[in-house]
């Protein structure tokens, strides 16, 4: 079951970008509240900035941007299982920094811009994709949304899921 979320901003923003921060290409998910719209985006980091900036200058005062932040939970790699080399798990975890790193380096923009931003802990994985994941299925019918989702990739849908919980808006698990 989802938690529910305390958004700690004191307005209720009609626009919630939800990333889930990658080194090559964030997902995006931008819910529009009024409207109970959904659309996923991806943006190489330069062009996320510049998608923030303009979406704040374009809607001042009703935007807030939730990452995903993977970097608030401890865990431990572990050698194991016969599949996981010294060399894999050391690749793994070198990617999973930068990507922790880029998640940081947007949060830091979005407080130089003036961009109100909260970061927010991975969600339970709770739903049939590998590894507990949301499927695209899923997530059309768990939201509920009034437009037709277009083919995402993983971190597309996890950004959606994210910014559609924070807009306070049901989930149907």
């Amino acid at each position: 079951m989802l938690e529910a979320i305390q958004i700690p901003h004191q307005f209720k923003p009609e626009i919630i970008i939800g990333i889930d921060p990658d080194v090559d290409e964030s997902g995006v998910g931008v819910v529009y509240r009024t409207s109970r719209s959904v659309t996923p985006m991806k943006f190489s980091f330069p062009n996320l900035i510049d998608y923030l900036t303009m979406t704040r200058d374009m809607n001042p005062g009703k935007v807030l941007v939730v990452l995903e932040g993977g970097w608030l939970v401890r865990s431990n790699w572990h050698l194991g299982g016969g599949y996981m080399t010294m060399q894999k798990a050391a690749e793994l975890g070198r990617r999973t920094g930068m990507n922790h790193q880029t998640g940081i380096l947007i949060e830091e923009m979005c407080s130089h811009l003036d961009i109100p931003c909260t970061v927010a802990k991975p969600m339970r994985k709770v739903w049939k994709g590998k590894d507990g994941k949301i499927t695209q299925a899923e997530l059309q019918k768990s939201v509920g949304v009034t437009n037709r989702l277009p083919r995402m990739n993983q971190d597309q849908r996890d950004a959606c899921l994210l910014a559609w919980v924070y807009a306070g808006l049901p989930v149907k698990v």
